[in-house]
């Protein structure tokens, strides 16, 4: 099982995948998201974001912003990431 998440910034779609884990980083502290997870809105911190796919993880460097996980979509505005 996966979810689909979507990275972007006001100026752009970085990534729009399936994954099926991701680590992401919150205001307070990092978060673990897997399939299923329960609906949840947060404020992004700085840090690096992990997105987990078949077994291969792919890093993004984000800088606040936020996040919204709903209905197995994992939404990531980000002000901005490289």
């Amino acid at each position: 099982m996966s979810f689909q998440i979507e990275i972007t910034t006001p100026e752009k779609l970085v990534a729009s995948k399936q994954a099926d884990y991701a680590e992401i980083p919150g205001k307070d502290g990092y978060m673990g998201i897997l399939p299923g997870h329960a609906a949840l809105l947060s404020e992004l911190g700085a840090g690096e974001l992990k997105v987990t796919s078949a077994g291969k993880t792919e890093s993004f460097t984000v800088t606040g912003g936020y996040l919204e996980v709903r209905d197995n979509v994992v939404r990531v505005l980000a002000d901005s990431v490289s």
